[in-house]
């Protein structure tokens, strides 16, 4: 029985060759759709896990710091620790310029586990050999080859070490800004001063035991660990106790689950699932629906219900086989192709984006079940119907009539018409229900009355056509409602910003005067062409603790120093830290400035005329204020908002009163304001939650016995943009401790964002959209070949084929038209409140209502459903009507 039913699958696979094709077609789709997103979406987790680990750098399950030799000795012996690194931090290198370098010493798993492994030459294995990233090694002045000589300079237990280091090995740099110079265990035992343990007692990080470790399972791995630091003897909580020991759960690594991710994945599935079903089922449909009566023959000579399921689920089995592992590498493919795109907005906010592709066996798996799951879901109704229709109903079938008798009779009750008036009353109830069921000469009705004959059939084209036209819509508004331009104003307010290239360093900022940017630059900007508008900013810093002021707050709840900057903070009630001066006071964050500068600002409250305000300024009238802003909304958030305009703050001195400033106006800050692009680093290390005050630039030379530059703005005119942009790119190469950025920059940054919504949401866009189109070609083509008996009739008795034709293509038309119609409903619909709440969420995004995507897709879909009937009866209208009659039977 099995080979019979081997046979006749094949040979029906062999008749319907078109049919085949469409089938596979249709579950390629389905099959690309799971696979593409799924590519993307786990290619964008594990890409983000991999840069988040590249900036915390570290791939491993946790750490454990600040331990003495014999407790490292214990943490390698836990049960629940699969390897465990050593390392044995130092200090960071004091004479490097640009680059942030830190100088530990390693071995090699943790090496591995912290990026830093030589992808070029060897391990240390002399007390002075290193290895270290090229940017570390271009920076002091070396390049990165084995065996190059490099100068070293350090502090260990308040003592500066000078050393020179042969490279033994290095790597590429995966940050900018920041990288790990490491020796081997040689160097420990040929330097036993640095290494002294003394944390206990000073806090001195050299001579400690950190390690970073994978683990064998991360299930209950934070009880685990603060249980071992116990048993240590260390304290895992008290951040005070002289015997405490951090043990930290990498966060990078073990992300918590977010619901809000999982609720968009389920989401997804089902709409995918949706898509697919309604897709394959049509076509299996039409497919099967075709063939009934072959099957009817079937039942008639002895085969049973069991028998003609399994036929056709043997085909379907088939037809899944083929088109499975085809929309596995066309999804794979797309997804490939769009991950790096999809990483790119990321780009904006991160540093170093990692686009990492992931093979994982879970994407092909999953895909290929989730698809195989909707076949079996879209056929299981077309193979009950099959299976249980009698064999004599079979021989008969036809799609469904236009309306039920009940639907018939009501329509007689609509009264008598001109041409039934004074016939008896049996004529004119046939008349009605003549007139009612068969729509005569008109085209346009007799297609709408074709519709119904399977209504469901119609509505799962309609529905699959409407989901191209909703998704492509709230897509295109998506894209449209990125603001480019608040994105670039939030990272820069001029064309260029010149600053030392400590500002642009997350982890220093513009803190020192040593970083500011020197006179000799900025003459040499301001002599280019074009240059307009250009105005130094000032900003005091760590050294600057003379000049305080008092504005009503009581930080007297905490105090700390930083130990890299000397800088004392002081904190309140609530949790704020606030840079003090000499005399106790916040020195908060200062800045002195031009007109031109000011007049860039977001000017929110009080005097809102830069002009006037500057005036009053100059006078000694008062200050403006900034406030920092919640991105989302760019709204000033209310908890750093600490004076209204019209209060008075005071101004010392050397601890004496100096002046009175009134506030006259409050400005919602942008990173610009306060720094450069996404960097706040400074303003934390001087003034920390203190105030940020934005002085004239002649009232801050007057108040601060030093004032510095810390960025120099400008603008530039049109025609010279690029020229400036390639004159700072080389200035910058030559002269590494500047940095410069470019509205320019920032804006293509933001363009890319769009670029990546546009490309991935029209992809799925585009998936469903190619779902619905194959679905209304083949309910056209198929409804054409299944009809043929009926046309080739229409034909015999007066239907020409310019009239056939105009009926095929009103069919066509109303399935998209009512498609179109129901999509541009739900679009708007969609775009006024879903789309509309989520981009409010989103600070980059102001929304923008639209309709230009539906429209587009909405032409295209017209055209398609009135160009593809033409083209299908081209092929129909071959041969007499009497042939077509003889093909029909």
């Amino acid at each position: 029985m099995n080979e019979m039913l081997k046979t006749l699958s094949r040979r029906s696979f062999a008749a319907n060759r078109l049919q085949n094709l469409i089938a596979v077609l249709a579950i390629a789709l389905t099959a690309v759709l799971f696979t593409s997103v799924t590519t993307i979406g786990m290619g964008v987790m594990e890409s983000m896990t991999l840069t988040m680990q590249l900036q915390k750098g570290s791939r491993s399950d946790g750490d454990f710091r600040n331990m003495t030799a014999e407790q490292f000795e214990m943490l390698k012996k836990a049960d629940f620790v699969e390897t465990a690194g050593l390392r044995m931090p130092v200090n960071f290198l004091s004479n490097t310029s640009r680059h942030n370098v830190e100088f530990d010493v390693l071995d090699e798993i943790q090496a591995e586990l912290t990026f830093c492994s030589p992808t070029h030459g060897r391990a240390p294995e002399n007390d002075n050999e290193i290895v270290a990233s090229d940017l570390a090694l271009r920076d002091l002045g070396a390049e990165p080859e084995v065996g190059a000589e490099v100068e070293i300079e350090f502090t260990a237990h308040k003592k500066v070490c000078r050393l020179t280091m042969t490279v033994s090995g290095w790597y590429e740099a995966a940050s900018d800004q920041i990288s790990m110079m490491w020796a081997g265990t040689a160097f420990r035992d040929a330097h036993p001063e640095i290494f002294r343990y003394t944390y206990d007692q000073d806090r001195e990080m050299a001579g400690t035991y950190d390690s970073d470790f994978t683990a064998a399972s991360t299930i209950g791995l934070k009880s685990k660990m603060d249980q071992l630091v116990i048993q240590m003897g260390g304290n895992p909580s008290d951040m005070e106790a002289d015997n405490y020991i951090p043990a930290v759960i990498n966060t990078m690594t073990n992300s918590a689950p977010d619901p809000e991710i999982i609720a968009m994945a389920a989401v997804l599935v089902v709409l995918f699932t949706f898509c697919g079903y309604l897709l394959i089922y049509n076509v299996f449909d039409i497919a099967v629906m075709k063939e009934i009566r072959r099957y009817g023959l079937y039942r008639t000579i002895g085969m049973s219900r069991r028998q003609v399921k399994g036929l056709i689920n043997r085909q379907a089995f088939g037809l899944s086989c083929a088109g499975i592992p085809v929309g596995l590498a066309g999804g794979f493919l797309a997804g490939k192709l769009a991950l790096p795109f999809a990483m790119d907005t990321m780009s904006i906010e991160y540093e170093n984006v990692v686009a990492e592709v992931s093979h994982s066996p879970v994407i092909f798996l999953g895909a290929a079940a989730f698809t195989a799951l909707t076949v079996f879901l879209s056929t299981r109704k077309t193979v009950r119907i099959t299976a249980n229709i009698p064999p004599v109903e079979a021989f008969r079938y036809v799609e469904n009539h236009a309306g039920k008798r009940t639907k018939k009779r009501m329509l007689l009750g609509k009264g008598r018409n001109k041409a039934d008036a004074g016939r008896p009353a049996g004529q004119e109830k046939n008349t009605a229900v003549r007139s009612s069921s068969m729509p005569g000469a008109d085209i346009s009705r007799l297609a709408w009355f074709n519709l119904g004959r399977n209504k469901r059939r119609s509505a799962f084209i309609i529905i699959s056509l409407t989901l191209c036209v909703v998704l492509l819509n709230c897509v295109g508004t998506a894209a449209v409602s990125l603001d480019v331009e608040k994105q670039t104003a939030y990272m820069i307010r001029s064309d260029f910003a010149v600053t030392g290239s400590a500002a642009a360093n997350n982890l220093k900022g513009f803190r020192f005067r040593e970083d500011a940017v020197d006179p000799p630059v900025m003459k040499e900007i301001a002599a280019r062409p074009g240059v307009k508008d250009a105005a130094p900013i000032y900003k005091n810093t760590v050294e600057d603790t003379d000049v305080t002021y008092e504005f009503g707050k009581d930080i007297s709840a905490a105090e700390h120093t930083e130990e890299e900057s000397g800088m004392r903070f002081c904190g309140d009630e609530r949790g704020f830290y606030f840079g003090v001066g000499k005399d106790g006071r916040p020195v908060c964050n200062v800045y002195g400035m031009e007109e031109s500068t000011v007049a860039r600002m977001d000017l929110r409250e009080g005097e809102t005329d830069a002009h006037a305000l500057y005036e009053k300024m100059l006078r000694g009238q008062g200050v403006l204020i900034g406030i920092q802003t919640e991105r989302r909304d760019l709204s000033m958030m209310p908890d750093f908002d600490f004076v209204d305009v019209g209060e008075t703050i005071t101004v010392y001195k050397d601890g004496k009163k100096a002046m009175e400033l009134p506030v006259l106006a409050k400005a919602a800050l942008n990173g610009d304001d306060q720094e450069i692009g996404f960097t706040c680093n400074g303003p934390m290390q001087v003034g920390g939650d203190g105030l940020f005050l934005y002085l004239p630039a002649d009232i801050y030379k007057e108040l601060y016995e030093k004032p510095v530059v810390y960025k120099y703005a400008f603008d530039t005119e049109e025609e010279e943009r690029e020229n400036m942009a390639a004159f700072l790119e080389a200035y910058v190469e030559a002269h590494p401790e500047v940095y410069f950025l470019s509205s320019q920059s920032a804006r293509e940054s933001a363009e890319k964002s769009r670029l990546v919504i546009q490309l991935v949401g029209g992809l799925v866009g585009a998936i469903f959209g190619v779902a619905g189109v194959l679905n209304l070609i083949n309910t056209l083509i198929t409804t054409i070949l299944a009809r043929r008996r009926e046309f080739s009739v229409m034909r015999s008795i007066g239907m020409t084929e310019r009239q056939l034709t105009k009926m095929m293509v009103y069919e066509g038309i109303y399935y998209a038209g009512g498609a179109c119609a129901l999509g541009i409903l739900l679009g708007t619909v969609l775009d006024l409140t879903l789309i509309r709440g989520m981009l409010a969420k989103m600070w980059q995004f102001t929304f923008h209502f639209t309709l230009l995507p539906a429209t587009a897709v909405s032409v295209i879909l017209l055209v398609l459903s009135a160009a593809v009937p033409v083209l299908a009866l081209r092929f129909f209208y071959k041969g007499s009507i009497v042939e077509q009659l003889r093909v029909a039977e």
